[in-house]
């Protein structure tokens, strides 16, 4: 039986007085605060409840407790949602019309739209806060270790094999088009229409490139094996490295962002340093975005500063500056202008639920869904050129669900939207290292908002369906949590602040 940390006597452990095996030293819980040693905790077996057989399975192998987290301000969701997407529909708001001209658009984000938003809003950061009432409770007096090596293991080795198997398949077929290595070689010396060219190699193909759309979720359980193992995986490498390959040579930036932030969010929060470091724990939102200037002008300079710099009219700095900035105010606006363009007329709500229509299979059955006789592509890239340009062509997010639902089904889909995002977290903070790999995962789809609901898109239907099995895997499993003592828990606490 493990110490309860009250030592009686001289012995730190009540013994019966008949002979017990002894545990190593080295499993054993601190004592005390005094004697903590402020190491990363590694967890002990779980105990054995007097009367039980260690033929039990639960005594099987090690189970690691959830390590101490570090959770700043900037990881709530309501936060981000609030203080990213409110500011920048803000300033869209505020911007006059003017400067929508110089990005060859006019402006339709007018009171009227601003307000939808702010209630579009308001309704997701409510669903976030009901999560409390609409969603169990954990277990009173116990923190859950939730998980196992070997099913971390499994699940990352498992899905890694499907991104390779997906990425060579891709590969394949690309050859078969004619990709070359001349044509990436063009790219890298920033040819006129280099990309484009190649992008027509690499298309992606339906149910073979959907593989590699789980890498997000190999990347977060690669960085969760590295913090307790110190082994850096060669899958978790693969996915990193092809997500920079994207980004360059297929001028995807969000392929990058999907290993980058959930990888990088799981080394946060469990870091020992950054626990030490508050400071610097709370400049993280201020890194991240000169960390999102750095990828935005890389890419951009291998792909439309090819085009701009002809002109010779400015730097590249500023020049990439205002793309930037235009990169998320024309979403609101061209939002604002989706919804002008389809409220009142019947039309399918694509738009709001596109893994629906994209699933394999689906326009075989019930047919492709038609905007006045077209695509959505072609209908979307048709209303740009008319009304704004297609240059910026984020259909953008919030008022989508009600320009295709109404006001009150507009606003119900994101307070329902919120409750499962409010859970995952609420599960994170409270000690799950499950939860944390799948908020680390969801936690792009918040800094997606403004240009687009990220968590509805086909790309992200493989990674939510892996999500949802991981985490019901550790729910249908946790029969029986680790108990931990009161300073433990106390510890767990004080980290988390």
């Amino acid at each position: 039986m493990l110490h309860d940390g009250e030592p009686n006597g001289r012995h730190p452990l009540n013994r019966p007085s008949h002979s017990a095996p002894r545990r190593p030293a080295h499993l054993l819980p601190p004592e005390s605060s005094s004697t903590y040693d402020h190491r990363p905790y590694v967890s002990p077996r779980r105990a054995i409840p007097d009367g039980e057989s260690c033929s039990d399975s639960r005594c099987a192998s090690p189970e690691p407790a959830p390590r101490h987290a570090t959770w700043a301000f900037w990881l709530e969701p309501r936060f981000i949602v609030i203080a990213f997407s409110g500011v920048l529909a803000l300033c869209t708001f505020l911007y006059p019309a003017s400067r929508f001209d110089n990005w060859s658009t006019s402006k339709y984000f007018h009171a009227p739209e601003f307000t939808l938003t702010v209630a579009a809003i308001v309704a997701l950061c409510l669903g976030m806060t009901l999560t409390t009432h609409v969603t169990p409770a954990p277990r009173a007096g116990r923190v859950e270790s939730d998980a196992e090596p070997h099913v971390i293991e499994g699940w990352y080795h498992a899905l890694g094999l499907i991104v390779v198997l997906g990425y060579v398949a891709w590969a394949v077929i690309a050859t078969a088009r004619g990709a070359t290595l001349e044509l990436f070689l063009a790219v890298i010396h920033r040819d006129m229409g280099a990309i484009s060219f190649l992008k027509q190699r690499l298309a992606p193909v339906a149910g073979v490139t959907t593989l590699t759309q789980v890498s997000c979720i190999v990347s977060a359980l690669g960085a969760y094996r590295y913090t307790t193992t110190r082994k850096i995986g060669k899958l978790w490498c693969f996915v990193l490295l092809t997500g920079m390959f994207r980004a360059l040579f297929y001028a995807e930036r969000l392929a990058l962002m999907e290993v980058v932030i959930p990888a990088a969010l799981v080394l946060i929060v469990t870091s020992h340093f950054m626990r030490n470091h508050r400071l610097l724990m709370n400049l993280i939102p201020v890194i991240g975005l000169a960390f999102l200037v750095i990828v935005f002008s890389a890419s951009e300079y291998f792909r439309s500063w090819i085009f701009y710099s002809q002109s010779g009219d400015t730097s590249f700095a500023p020049w990439v500056l205002d793309r930037l900035l235009a990169y998320y105010t024309t979403s609101f606006n061209n939002n604002a202008l989706f919804y002008s363009q389809v409220t009142g007329s019947p039309h399918p709500i694509y738009f709001t639920i596109p893994f629906v229509f994209d699933f394999p299979g689906f326009s075989s059955i019930f047919g492709a869904p038609s905007f006045g006789g077209l695509l959505p592509e072609d209908w979307w890239f048709s209303t740009l050129s008319w009304y704004a340009t297609p240059e910026f062509n984020n259909s953008g997010s919030y008022l989508t669900p009600i320009a295709d639902l109404g006001l009150v089904g507009g606003l119900t889909f994101w307070l329902i939207l919120g409750i499962p995002l409010g859970y995952v977290y609420r599960r994170a903070r409270e000690g799950s290292d499950v939860a944390l790999i799948a908020y680390s995962t969801l936690f792009l789809g918040l800094l997606e908002l403004p240009r687009f609901t990220y968590w509805t898109l086909g790309r992200f239907f493989p990674a939510a369906v892996a999500l949802i099995f991981f985490m019901g895997h550790s729910m249908t499993h946790d029969n029986s949590p680790v108990h931990k003592t009161s300073h433990q828990r106390h510890e767990l606490r004080g980290f988390s602040r």
